[in-house]
């Protein structure tokens, strides 16, 4: 069973499946700034809600000094609002550990950017065309390993790419080739093997004395 432990992601994931996700670089870091507003955004939602709990434990204290429904009503409210706050610092602190990795690994992916130095808008909009012809050859492999066939949906994609002719066509045909023989299935295993950003990788802790 996969536990994150309140996170939204392990450092775990976040090595290998996310900013392992990406081809490129620059691709990674636009997925961990993304995936960083967004813990961001719940780090501040806790802080909103904690003067919320502020105002309701205010008026529960109040219903305290009136008759016996209202004292155990705001009893109830006061137990809910603890409840509540202790769960609610338990993720508080879960997202600041993720804020925390995820800034660690784009520091890791700084020195090896193509676009550092433009807005985050403009570095999304061009890494997708690195990023679409990698995740493309990289389906070009799964399926041609797996099923020996490209499905058409999948071929009809890889044909609209602008560098259909000139790099995903021709590495369908090395694949197909590679197969042909033990050997060059070996060599196309190889080929495939090893994580993305091993630089990221090496900050999570089975790394650390390595």
């Amino acid at each position: 069973m996969i536990s994150k432990f309140h996170k939204q992601n392990t450092n775990f994931q976040i090595a290998y499946f996310l900013a392992g996700s990406c081809h490129t670089p620059d691709g990674a870091y636009i997925l961990l700034k993304e995936l960083r507003e967004e813990r961001e955004m719940a780090i501040k939602n806790y802080e909103v809600q904690q003067l919320k709990d502020k105002a309701e434990e205010l008026r529960a204290k109040k219903l305290l000094e009136g008759d016996e429904a209202d004292r155990l009503e705001g009893k109830a409210k006061l137990l809910e609002i603890e409840n509540n706050r202790k769960f609610g610092e338990v993720l508080y602190k879960a997202a600041l550990e993720e804020i925390d990795f995820i800034d660690k690994c784009i520091a890791k992916l700084e020195p090896l950017r193509k676009y550092k130095g433009l807005p985050d808008q403009e570095v999304s909009e061009l890494v997708q065309k690195e990023e679409w012809l990698f995740e493309l050859l990289r389906r070009a492999e799964n399926y041609l390993l797996t099923t020996g066939t490209i499905p058409p949906d999948q071929l009809d994609t890889m044909r609209l790419h602008p560098d259909f002719k000139t790099k995903i066509l021709p590495r369908i045909k090395e694949i197909r080739n590679l197969l042909l023989t033990e050997k060059g299935r070996e060599k196309l295993l190889e080929q495939i093997q090893g994580a993305n950003f091993p630089e990221v990788i090496k900050l999570l802790p089975e790394y650390k004395n390595k």
